[in-house]
């Protein structure tokens, strides 16, 4: 159970590096990264999801908010 903690803590620490990214990229590496998030969905980490999408969210409304409505249309639009 340990390894798969730190699994999950190194995908989250990932994924938190490259919202940088998320205003700067095209809207499909945008939509990889949504379906990278949604993920953690999967293997239970639901907190570390919500957590990171806050975090995702912030930054583009800070950073690019002619972004914002884009990004959630993605997060809606994703399906597993």
């Amino acid at each position: 159970m340990l390894g798969d903690k730190e699994r999950v803590k190194e995908y989250v620490e990932h994924l938190k590096a490259c919202i940088v990214d998320l205003c700067h990229c095209d809207n499909l590496s945008t939509e990889m990264w949504v379906e990278r998030a949604k993920a953690l969905k999967l293997i239970n980490a639901w907190w570390d999801y919500m957590v990171l999408v806050s975090q995702a969210i912030r930054y583009i409304r800070r950073n690019c908010p002619h972004f914002l409505n884009l990004f959630l249309f993605y997060l809606k639009k994703v399906r597993f």
